[in-house]
């Protein structure tokens, strides 16, 4: 982790570069999100996609795994599956203050500010290698949307970048949650005589 953030200090000095990143977050166990990752043409595109002014990296913690707790003999308890996270994933847990990593694959944006790091997590699709590659497509293309909003002189500034980003992130909830609510809406309506 100590070489990632001298890599994001190393971005963060250049002319024109947003101190807005994101980090691919992924294991072994999405195979999709890994095939498109893997593949140059695909990298290439989400590099033409982002340009010159936002910054992507990829990582892979090591897989985490549900396990059912161990009881002292002679003692009783519940037998829920618990997460068990690897002592690998310690410091890249600590370093975003994510909870832990069973809800990856995400593209997690983050920018410094004050020594925190500030954090919108966007969840990505990995049920084949199609929706893994619209999926980031997706994701990468609304944070370049919301980046391309910003004047080029508040590109150094990490709490309104973020705030930026979390409004955007906030009107695309609200947008989805309406067209849903439209979509059901319209369903109820077709029963009606």
């Amino acid at each position: 982790m100590d070489l990632f953030r001298t890599l994001i200090e190393e971005y963060k000095g250049k002319e024109g570069v947003a101190q807005l990143f994101g980090v691919l977050l992924y294991t072994d166990q999405h195979p999709n999100i890994k095939k498109v990752l893997r593949d140059d043409d695909y990298w290439l595109s989400f590099n033409e996609l982002t340009g010159d002014r936002f910054c992507v990296f990829s990582v892979k913690p090591a897989k985490g795994k549900y396990e059912f707790p161990i009881f002292p003999p002679g003692t009783t308890g519940m037998m829920v599956q618990m997460w068990k996270e690897p002592v690998e994933n310690k410091k890249l847990i600590e370093l975003f203050e994510i909870e832990d990593t069973k809800n990856i694959p995400m593209l997690l944006l983050f920018t410094e500010f004050k020594g925190e790091f500030l954090k919108v997590e966007l969840k990505l699709d990995d049920s084949s290698q199609d929706t893994a590659y619209s999926s980031i497509k997706e994701q990468l293309e609304f944070s370049c949307n919301a980046l391309s909003q910003i004047k080029e002189e508040n590109l150094k500034n990490p709490s309104g970048l973020y705030s930026a980003l979390s409004f955007h992130q906030d009107d695309r909830l609200k947008w989805k949650l309406l067209t849903k609510s439209v979509d059901l809406y319209a369903y109820i309506k077709s029963f009606l005589p």
